[in-house]
């Protein structure tokens, strides 16, 4: 293994770390819950913490998957880990919302949420659910689409937490789902001409009042991060039923 490809390896699994820390910040935004609207969209439950974890895609749902919780073994590590995102913490500010978005989290105080590694051998993603109240949940996706209008890249987090993504570029989301954002970027790894870059891919899907977020990290600076398609029509499929199916 070359150094420069090691370099990237250890990287990309301390992106993983440090995206578990960025979300750990004091929320700026949220909002109280407020009257169901009549549309069919927001007839879905708002799912409890322990229905989120319920909702998590498995060997039943998709043949040969691989669910792993992220620091399996450490309490409180792989649920319960989402936190309203700081808008300080990144800047220029009106990136923000994309930030917190490659977290799997937004401005706005989550009821639940849950991380995981998931999909098949060698094909997976960080996989988040979170559920929000309901309006927030498309208030959430309505301010990650206009920050795409305007972020080409950013600066996160705070001394040797700073992290920087650049390439900041709108995608076609996948089909799932009530409406979707996505999008990719490129995290710089090592700053400079000749620096290295790993490309990531994030797809943010809303089902009523709950968000499915994907993120898949390339290993190698010219393969493009893909996020399983299988892996999101499963899940897609898991969270309709824990939604609109009646108790």
């Amino acid at each position: 293994m070359s150094g420069a490809i090691g370099r990237r390896h250890l990287a990309v699994m301390a992106l993983m770390a440090i995206g578990m820390t960025a979300c750990g910040g004091k929320h700026d935004g949220g909002s109280p819950a407020g009257p169901v609207s009549g549309r069919p969209e927001h007839r879905a439950r708002v799912l409890s913490q322990q229905q989120l974890e319920d909702a998590v895609v498995d060997a039943h749902d998709l043949p040969g998957v691989q669910v792993e919780e992220i620091g399996a073994g450490t309490k409180g590590v792989g649920n319960g880990v989402i936190h309203a995102a700081r808008r300080a913490n990144t800047a220029p500010s009106l990136c923000a919302p994309v930030s917190a978005a490659v977290d799997g989290a937004s401005g706005y105080t989550p009821v639940g949420s849950v991380q995981r590694i998931a999909g098949t051998k060698g094909h997976s993603a960080t996989l988040t659910l979170v559920s929000y109240r309901s309006a927030d949940a498309s208030q959430v996706i309505k301010e990650l689409r206009t920050s795409l209008k305007s972020c080409k890249g950013y600066e996160a987090g705070a001394g040797a937490m700073k992290v920087t993504y650049d390439d900041v570029e709108a995608t076609n989301a996948p089909p799932q789902g009530d409406e979707g954002v996505a999008f990719r970027l490129k995290w710089v790894v090592e700053p400079g001409e000749d620096g290295l870059k790993s490309p990531v891919s994030v797809a943010v899907i809303r089902h009523g009042s709950t968000l499915a977020i994907y993120k898949a990290v390339s290993h190698t600076p010219r393969a493009s991060a893909n996020i399983p398609s299988d892996l999101v029509n499963a899940q897609s499929n898991v969270l309709h039923a824990a939604l609109y199916t009646p108790s």
